[in-house]
């Protein structure tokens, strides 16, 4: 019986496609990736001040899976979630496989992305990206293959950034603007309406209009589709350029409850974003976009503590039933126009 398990286990690891063999190449492929940023930008394992960025886990490469990837940067450069310097960004499987590390000390980054077979790397490159560098030479620095890691590197080393925020990038994929205004946004609410009975108070959304915003919530509040905390309702741009003008320039931002399942009723906010101050103090009318995207996400993360600077409320309003609440959640409604916000019927 030993010889013949023997046997089995070695045609099994000479097989083409098993687990065995492609564990040890995704492994060794992740292991690369870690020992060329080491020794690009000097750290040594566990150094916090270094962040790994990579959609291993989510790429597939002919029918392989890149989980086993994560393993290797963990045991090999020491950038593990609970150390808060790992962000896994989600993506599609047929995504090509990547990697990226930023020293926070230096400002140097490395980004790798692997060949189509995933049997080493197509690009490997290395630049200076922390904001300080790029903002000052705006007209001659050029993103290049940094363009994505850019804003989540610079973002992870803010000093308000929690890593709760760095999660919701992760199902995002990637930093912008949008995604800031949705953490501030669900700062202000916590501030104005907080959850004093956890185990039957909730937050629902009804997002109305959508943007970016809606991914830091599923992740800061467990507010998902799937469990009716979010429902997403689009809005013609007509309609939102009507409502900034009705509210003095503040875009209206969605409508945000607090939901007490003891008692079903709720508390509401429809809430308003500053676009415009955001924008102005970013440079949006001089700069290239990667440029004003990345002062605004600072911008907006300076006000972590202070979400007032740029969210406001639009309305109060309470929820006496269910049948209210379904009222702002059914399809082919416009909560807004239910609520009064916007002008019209249903």
């Amino acid at each position: 019986m030993d010889r013949f398990a023997a046997a089995v286990l070695l045609l099994v690891a000479l097989l083409p496609g098993m687990a065995l063999g492609d564990d040890a190449d995704m492994r060794q492929l992740g292991e690369d990736a870690a020992n060329y940023a080491m020794s690009e930008l000097g750290f040594e394992k566990g150094d916090l001040n270094v962040l790994a960025i990579t959609n291993a886990g989510y790429a597939v490469v002919d029918g392989q899976t890149t989980d086993i990837c994560l393993d290797a940067i963990m045991e090999v450069a020491g950038c593990t979630p609970g150390r808060h310097n790992l962000v896994n960004v989600q993506n599609a499987p047929w995504k090509t496989l990547w990697f990226g590390f930023f020293n926070k000390e230096t400002g140097y980054a490395v980004y790798m992305k692997a060949n189509e077979d995933a049997t080493g790397f197509e690009i490997q490159e290395k630049e200076r990206i922390d904001a300080d560098y790029v903002l000052d030479n705006v007209d001659s620095w050029v993103p290049g293959v940094f363009g994505h890691m850019l804003p989540i590197a610079n973002i992870w080393a803010h000093e308000n950034t929690p890593y709760i925020f760095m999660r919701a990038v992760d199902l995002h994929n990637h930093l912008c603007p949008g995604v800031s205004s949705g953490f501030l946004e669900a700062k202000y609410v916590e501030k104005e309406l907080p959850i004093e009975d956890p185990l039957n108070q909730s937050y629902k959304v009804i997002s109305c209009p959508c943007w970016c915003k809606e991914d830091a919530f599923q992740v800061m509040w467990d507010a998902t589709p799937g469990k009716r905390g979010m429902y997403v309702k689009h809005i013609s741009e007509v309609e939102r350029v009507g409502l900034r003008d009705k509210y003095g320039g503040i875009d209206v931002a969605g409508i945000f409850i607090r939901w007490d399942g003891s008692t079903n009723t709720g508390d509401g906010l429809v809430l308003g974003f500053n676009w415009t101050k955001a924008q102005d103090l970013s440079n949006a009318d001089t700069w290239p976009s990667w440029a004003y995207r990345l002062k605004e996400d600072e911008i907006l993360m300076d006000s972590a503590k202070t979400p007032e600077d740029f969210v406001s409320t639009i309305m109060e309003f309470h929820l006496y039933n269910v049948d209210e609440l379904q009222a702002l959640e059914g399809a082919g409604l416009n909560p807004l126009k239910v609520l009064g916000v916007e002008n019209g019927g249903h």
